[in-house]
């Protein structure tokens, strides 16, 4: 359903998103957009994921999580757009007028639109480079005196997240794989008291549920 809506867009168009998301990305080039320009010719395919990454907030450990969906081309260019949010909860105590110092609760969540390139495919072996932006907002809440909740700062959020991930496939649809990156984060509040840029890390199973999907529909009678 997706693909005719975006074959319908000029390649010129899809060049320009694609340069204005990773354009400061240190392997962008005239070469590889002219790569990026071939893999757009080929027919899409829809792709879904989810994505856990370790990171750190003001030197603690987190977790961040998100979804993804998007499109593929010729099994090595991806784009499309997520949602990020902060899971492992980020606790602290702050004054409020009026109430005294009460327990906190950071709370993250952004828009990520995404390109993600292979630039090397060799047997069971990829190596990629990830990069997306985002756009959202954080707050500190708490719980007022009568337990109803309540933010106490807020603060809008930019972000910019490259990276570089590698995976090998040790089984038709599982594989093993790990990354690193960077979050850097540009808030529009210094109130919230934590320090949000920080490297990105993952590592673990990869389950490639788009191959073994296409396989189920293709044996269907």
């Amino acid at each position: 359903m997706s693909a005719p809506l975006v074959t319908d867009i000029p390649l010129s168009m899809r060049l320009l998103f694609i340069s204005l998301l990773i354009g400061s990305a240190p392997l962008v080039h005239a070469q590889l957009l002219d790569s990026i320009g071939i893999f757009l010719q080929e027919d899409p395919r829809f792709v879904g994921k989810l994505d856990m990454r370790g990171s750190f907030i003001s030197n603690r450990n987190v977790r961040i999580a998100g979804i993804k969906f998007g499109l593929e081309h010729a099994r090595r260019f991806q784009y499309g757009l997520g949602y990020s949010f902060l899971l492992t909860p980020v606790e602290g105590e702050r004054d409020v007028p009026g109430i005294g110092t009460v327990p906190t609760r950071l709370r993250i969540g952004y828009i990520t639109p995404y390109v993600d390139y292979a630039f090397y495919q060799r047997g069971d072996w990829e190596v990629r480079i990830p990069v997306q932006f985002g756009f959202g907002s954080a707050s500190l809440i708490y719980h007022d005196a009568e337990g109803r909740k309540q933010r106490l700062v807020t603060s809008g959020l930019l972000l910019y997240e490259p990276g570089m991930s590698v995976q090998y496939r040790i089984l038709k649809y599982v594989g093993i794989g790990g990354g690193l990156g960077l979050r850097i984060v540009i808030p529009t509040n210094d109130s919230l008291g934590e320090r949000l840029s920080a490297p990105t890390y993952s590592l673990g199973l990869r389950i490639f549920f788009g191959d073994l999907w296409r396989d189920l529909d293709r044996d269907r009678p």
